[in-house]
């Protein structure tokens, strides 16, 4: 490795011990009084997938990898077990397809990391300067549209990935996705490298490679490499970019250290000579096999490209959900399929393999009342951050708040049938990407004549997909209270003047931004 110019407290931490070196430190730390742990070891256990939630006293979240959303319903049924004893019935589906159980103390720990490592669950490096949970299609293997079954390069590359001191000291966190679906569930524009569908010039399948993306406070959209990647070589260019991230990424201001930052310096030309460095030569050319955007959403029942098999997809309201709920979705799994079942990162969980038979009789389960197959055009579609119920860097509560908007947008809307995605995130950090929604809102804090108040500055037309672009930022913040009127009007504005089957993201690309600042003028005038 390159030496390190050490000009931020996280790489002097990050030289004195290596994060994963807490993962022998638990049983200690677990005895140890909060107050009494080093600042140093409180950052470390990030590389263990314990994150210090807020308010700072003691209690801690855990995030519970789920590579590409896999799971089943006995580790669901784990989860659920850890969050009712040790958690207070607190669960999320996290943006990356995690699950995070929350109010958790370090005393914990060793019970609850002893019930994961039996249900072949992980938290290792949930959170730090590593490799995070890897995101793709979560109908990996069932998916009749996707063109090769990524489910076990997925695997291979946790393999490779996870818990490798090789790569548990990088700049900053390492965004990995993988599909073969050609509706990009697995946001390849905003990873730090993602592998999308493609076919050479002879007809094999494989992938082509975006490297640099990502969000916060200075979006960027990943480059398009000019590589044809064979299916076998992908975890090889995984490996190949998270080394050079490694040896050639920035390291000294802390909010310039990701990834996007070195190729967007350095191009990608020079990008693909240092990659295939360590790889040796790699193919170019081929066709990126691409269609719309499907948001990552999966919702109903849909036949799978197993003969007489359905998967069903089921709204997660917020991603938040209580442990007996949990429980209660893995039951519904073994009844009708065989157990399996996936997150995605969109707040839905999958129940996978149902016989055709036995649909009919599924959406009658009660359940399905609150985790709806087709939920509302607003609320079925929004996705929020933790917020600062849990989060120390949100600004406001996310959760509730989205909850009962896009719930009032559904009563103003009611025969809406095509969706209009509200993003809400609680801090510049854009957890919640309200840079690729349909309408994105960042909290903010607004001073008025009545005092300051929670509001949203606010982003309009962003999407991913095939020609991905971000949002429009509008100028001016709107208060919490003005907002539904706001996107009440934003909306109306669409359905009066859209062509046939246009989306509220090609609409707005097409009106452009000026349309929805006079809209916002009008809210935004104190």
């Amino acid at each position: 490795m390159t030496s390190i110019n050490h000009t931020n407290q996280n790489e002097v931490w990050k030289k004195e011990k290596d994060g994963l070196e807490i993962l022998k430190e638990m049983d200690a730390l677990a005895e140890t009084p909060f107050e009494q742990i080093d600042k140093s070891d409180i950052e470390r256990l990030k590389w263990a997938g314990i994150y210090c939630q807020r308010p700072k006293n003691g209690r801690f979240l855990i995030r519970v990898k789920l590579s590409s959303g896999k799971l089943t319903a006995d580790q669901a049924g784990v989860i659920a077990g850890i969050s009712h004893d040790y958690g207070a019935d607190s669960i999320q589906i996290t943006i990356r397809q995690c699950i995070q159980i929350h109010n958790l103390q370090l005393s914990d720990m060793p019970d609850i990391f002893a019930r994961l490592k039996k249900a072949g669950l992980t938290t290792v490096e949930g959170c730090g300067d590593v490799p995070r949970n890897i995101l793709g299609n979560p109908l990996m293997g069932v998916d009749p549209e996707e063109l090769f079954d990524t489910t076990p390069i997925v695997e291979e590359a946790a393999r490779r990935f996870v818990g490798n001191p090789l790569y548990s000291n990088l700049p900053r966190k390492f965004k990995l996705s993988f599909s073969a679906n050609p509706h990009d569930p697995g946001y390849a524009g905003i990873n730090d490298l993602a592998f999308v569908p493609a076919v050479s010039e002879e007809g094999e399948t494989g992938f082509h490679a975006w490297i640099g993306g990502g969000l916060s406070a200075e979006p960027m959209l990943a480059k398009k490499l000019s590589f044809f990647i064979p299916a076998e070589r992908a975890v090889d260019v995984a490996e190949a970019a998270a080394a050079v991230f490694r040896d050639h990424g920035f390291r000294e201001a802390r909010n310039h250290c990701r990834l996007k930052y070195l190729v967007e310096e350095i191009g990608t030309a020079r990008t693909e000579e240092m990659l295939e460095a360590i790889t040796g030569p790699l193919p170019r050319g081929g066709r990126t096999v691409m269609k719309s955007w499907n948001r990552g959403n999966f919702y109903g029942i849909h036949r799978q490209k197993q003969d007489g098999l359905c998967y069903a997809g089921l709204a997660v309201p917020g991603g938040t959900m209580t442990a007996p709920e949990l429980m209660e979705l893995a039951e519904l799994a073994r009844q009708y399929g065989d157990g399996e079942m996936r997150t995605t990162n969109t707040h839905q969980i999958l129940i996978l393999n149902i016989p055709e038979e036995k649909t009919a009789l599924f959406r009658k389960e009660p359940v399905l009342k609150k985790f709806k197959l087709s939920p509302g055009a607003f609320s079925g579609y929004a996705a929020s951050c933790t917020g600062n119920q849990y989060c120390n860097f949100a600004g406001a509560e996310t959760k509730q708040r989205l909850k009962l908007l896009t719930e009032e947008l559904d009563r103003r809307f009611p025969h809406l049938r095509m969706p209009v995605r509200v993003n809400m995130t609680g801090c510049p950090h854009s957890c919640a990407h309200p840079q690729i929604a349909d309408i994105g809102l960042t909290c903010a804090k607004i001073r008025t004549e009545a005092g300051v108040k929670d509001g949203f500055s606010v982003c309009v037309g962003g999407h991913l997909g095939k020609d991905p672009r971000f949002g429009f930022r509008l100028e001016g913040r709107i208060v919490s209270e003005k907002t539904a009127d706001f996107i009440t009007d934003a909306v109306r504005y669409y359905l009066d003047n859209r062509r046939k089957g246009e989306r509220f993201y090609s609409f707005a690309e097409r009106v452009g931004a000026e349309p929805f600042q006079n809209i916002l003028n009008i809210y935004t005038q104190e």
